[in-house]
């Protein structure tokens, strides 16, 4: 199960299926999800597998909805988290660090991409992303052979054992 936060047009959740996520749970506000399903509903032929579920659900940082609501059943967990291109406002992290939270159990994967836009809000996520996970800064350029520039940045994310 995946779930992406600030999904967006729905790109990166798209692709998500497209790669063979059985399940993903593209998320927004409101405003956001007639796009996202227009763009889910385009490319569903591109599934791989015809039982694979993508879904698109408001989710708003301030307030965000328990993970079972997300899911649709109780005592789920998301396997996969992801969060592309949303650290930009400053006034937007420490919500979206109270939902990775609540949305992640030890077992979860958190890949958090970003162009980093600020010093403020990068400096802000960078210290509360820390505090809350176990981070490691992917090498694009050593895993994937692919060269990025140092403003972006590629995060997996573990919750921290206590």
């Amino acid at each position: 199960r995946v779930i992406e936060l600030g999904s967006g047009c729905g790109i990166v959740g798209v692709a998500a299926a497209i790669c063979g996520c059985k399940e993903v749970i593209m998320t927004d506000l409101a405003y956001a999800l007639p796009l996202m399903r227009e763009n889910v509903d385009i490319n569903r032929v591109a599934w791989k597998d015809t039982d694979v579920v993508v879904s698109c659900k408001e989710c708003d940082w301030f307030q965000p909805p328990p993970v079972d609501e997300l899911l649709g059943h109780y005592d789920s967990k998301a396997d996969v988290l992801l969060v592309a291109d949303c650290v930009w406002l400053s006034s937007l992290i420490a919500p979206l660090l109270r939902t990775l939270k609540l949305y992640t159990t030890e077992s979860t994967d958190v890949f958090i991409t970003y162009q980093q836009r600020g010093k403020e809000a990068h400096d802000l996520f960078m210290e509360g992303i820390h505090k809350l996970f176990d981070v490691v800064d992917i090498d694009t350029l050593k895993e994937a052979d692919l060269a990025k520039p140092d403003v972006f940045h590629l995060l997996h994310c573990k919750s921290k054992v206590s």
